[in-house]
């Protein structure tokens, strides 16, 4: 937060409005919005950065907030580096002492330097600087979202039965990420999908409305999004889409939301799919290719490319059909994906497909082994 308010601050005025606009539901940035426009900015400033902490009111007690220099001193401490050695190059030990102490905010172009030195990207802390342990924290999604790609969902679960040992994940928002993790391994690996329709649905009905258009709810709509597919409920399935894409829409930009882009991106094309829109799904399925070449990922492309290559097949293009079919294999030979398989191995038309003459027979073959495919 103190963080946040201090960047905030050294903005110039109308990116400064901007910025802390979004942030108004926090009293601190309503309080920064109004002293950031006004004469008196400046000693606003200096009492931030005399401090650089802020205590807000929370009935009788108080909340003293995380600062970046704790999250210096700790990487800088397990690399076993000294101030001095720390400092070289980029500002004076006494500085850094500063920083560390809480006294002193690095610049923007210091806190990249100290990323380089350290091996880290400090900015990507910002967001976690409210934790008790914001290290941990980090750490611990960053490794949530790796097993969530790999839809490793046993690991999914150790990490989330450790992660509960820190009371950070005990409040919100940090807490969803351990309700997304216990809600996918329900449908992933226990196959319980009634059982997780009731309790996310209960899990969204409490969630406060600060966080009712952010990304942990977008997650849990992705999930039931799947579970209504699986159930066949193509009524619900339409809704919650509709309430995903609600959220994602306007999100492209922000990196954090990159993969529940895809998932709900995804999910989308699977509505599409139940309801025999085919011109949708190869419509928004190209468009969600483009996004995707254009940050760079192969998340999710094989599901991608089968739909493609199913929408293409009901709508006649056979040609088009297995092409787009050898592309989801290709993938699928290079990342191993047994639960998309596992998925699309019920749809009739993949197995017509996959006994299309016009695909290396060598290919098919391997491909079924590598999966277990008779």
């Amino acid at each position: 937060m103190v963080a946040q308010l201090e960047l905030c601050l050294s903005m110039p005025p109308n990116v400064c409005r901007a910025y802390a606009g979004r942030q108004q539901q926090q009293p601190a940035f309503r309080l920064l919005l109004l002293c950031r426009l006004l004469p008196g900015a400046t000693r606003l400033k200096s009492i931030l950065r005399s401090n650089n902490e802020i205590i807000l009111k929370k009935g009788q007690g108080t909340e003293r907030m995380n600062h970046i220099g704790n999250i210096i001193k700790s990487y800088r401490t397990m690399l076993k580096m000294s101030r001095a050695a720390f400092a070289e190059n980029i500002c004076s030990e006494k500085y850094v002492y500063l920083i560390e102490k809480g006294k002193r905010v690095p610049s923007v172009d210091m806190t990249r330097l100290f990323s380089d030195k350290l091996g880290v990207d400090l900015f990507e802390h910002y967001q976690y600087l409210d934790c008790e342990n914001p290290i941990a924290v980090r750490d611990k999604i960053k490794n949530f979202n790796i097993s969530r790609r790999k839809s490793d969902y046993d690991t999914l679960k150790t990490l989330t039965d450790a992660a509960i040992a820190l009371p950070d994940f005990h409040h919100e928002p940090w807490l969803y990420e351990i309700e997304v993790n216990r809600f996918a391994y329900i449908i992933f690996e226990e196959k319980k999908y009634t059982e997780a329709i009731i309790g996310i649905n209960s899990v969204l009905r409490r969630i406060k409305p600060k966080y009712s258009k952010g990304i942990y709810v977008a997650n849990l709509y992705a999930l039931l999004i799947m579970c209504y597919q699986l159930t066949g409920d193509a009524a619900s399935t339409r809704a919650v889409t509709l309430l995903a894409n609600e959220i994602i829409h306007d999100k492209y930009a922000i990196k954090d939301y990159e993969e529940i882009i895809s998932t709900v991106g995804v999910g989308t094309l699977a509505m599409h799919y139940m309801a025999g829109e085919f011109d949708q799904v190869i419509q928004k399925g190209h468009k969600l290719l483009q996004y995707k070449a254009e940050i760079n990922s192969s998340e999710r492309l094989d599901y991608i490319c089968f739909y493609l290559a199913f929408s293409y097949f009901e709508t006649g293009s056979q040609e088009n059909a297995v092409v787009w079919f050898r592309k989801a294999i290709y993938s699928l030979m290079f990342e191993y994906d047994p639960l998309n398989v596992y998925y699309m191995v019920t749809n009739p038309v993949f197995h017509v497909l996959l006994n299309d003459p016009g695909i290396n027979p060598y290919l098919i073959q391997e491909f079924k082994d590598k999966y277990d495919i008779s």
